[in-house]
């Protein structure tokens, strides 16, 4: 009897949970690696220039970084939302299948890109193409997203106690927020302003979360 129910070898949850897990915390963590760092010590160090003007000079240097420390926010931000998903996502499923398998192949190689695509517009924050290249490759992290909560409906791995109508609001949601970014595409021309649309993202899947509907207590 129990060996009927004895997941597939290859197909058990937690071995995928976490290995994306692992991926997603070095992605975050390389995140803050190609943030500028004040090294120059004739002008910072206070024992070359001065307390007062090596102070005044470490923070106009930090006030120039404003864009990096922008970049890095927004791509932690982004890149938790989409690990949280997934683990709620994760914890809603017994096993995997195939198609969700497969579909962690793109999954993780875009989680991957996220600090090359950030430090690509952090340097160059004023380029459109730059500007193209991350909100297309984050457009196609959520859209990746989202196709595996509906695979994992698809194919039946939800638990039986998972409440079926607030699953599919989620997904829809989620679905709308993936094809909202990707229309931010349309407006990279207007850089900077771009990032009030990225960082708009969030606030409109906060909004559609809220809406969910609850489970009716029995």
């Amino acid at each position: 009897m129990q060996d009927e129910k004895r997941v597939p070898a290859g197909y058990t949850s937690e071995r995928v949970g976490f290995f994306t897990d692992a991926v997603f915390a070095i992605a975050m963590t390389l995140l803050v690696i190609d943030i500028p760092k004040p090294e120059d010590e004739s002008e910072f160090g206070v024992g070359e220039v001065g307390r007062a003007q090596a102070a005044r000079n470490l923070l106009h240097f930090l006030y120039e970084q404003i864009p990096s420390f922008s970049a890095y926010l927004l791509a932690f931000y982004l890149l938790w939302i989409v690990w949280r998903q997934h683990h709620e996502l994760f914890d809603q499923i017994g096993r995997v299948s195939p198609g969700v398998i497969r579909l962690h192949f793109p999954l993780l190689l875009l989680v991957g890109f996220v600090p090359y695509a950030t430090t690509v517009y952090d340097h160059n924050t004023r380029n459109p193409a730059a500007a193209g290249l991350f909100s297309v490759m984050v457009a196609a992290l959520l859209i990746i997203r989202s196709a595996l909560q509906s695979r994992a409906l698809k194919d039946g791995l939800l638990h039986e106690d998972v409440d079926l109508a607030a699953y599919r609001t989620d997904a829809r949601s989620s679905w709308i927020v993936a094809w909202y970014f990707l229309a931010t595409v349309l407006f990279t021309w207007w850089t900077p302003w771009i990032t009030f649309l990225w960082f708009g993202a969030p606030v409109l899947g906060s909004f559609l979360n809220s809406r969910k509907p609850r489970a009716v207590a029995q």
